[in-house]
């Protein structure tokens, strides 16, 4: 996501967010450059205007309009995503990276 807050105030975009879940969709955390912002973030990190923001299903298997209805409510929001990446899982292994403290 680009988002070009001035203050860039982790806690804001993290709550901000967060009034976009539902459909089975849940903000768990938000990171930038790599370090994990929100929640329960570091305030002395620095953060530039990317920040990765990772939902989960909070119901199963997530569908691909489950996908498209929440980057419908960020857009509605007013926020920009500029890349998606689908957590997958294959023969029950992750085939993607924990975030920090996950």
């Amino acid at each position: 996501m680009h988002w070009t807050d001035a203050n860039r105030e982790p806690d804001v975009l993290g709550q901000r967010l967060s009034q976009v879940n539902g459909d089975g969709m849940e903000l768990i955390m938000i990171t930038n450059r790599g370090q994990k912002v929100w929640p329960s973030g570091l305030p002395e990190t620095f953060c530039t205007d990317h920040w990765r923001c990772r939902f989960v299903s909070n119901a199963g298997a997530v569908t691909h309009a489950q996908i498209i209805a929440l980057l419908s409510r960020i857009a509605e929001q007013g926020f920009d995503f500029i890349k998606t990446e689908n957590l997958c899982t294959f023969d029950g292994e992750f085939g993607f990276s924990l975030g920090q403290g996950q």
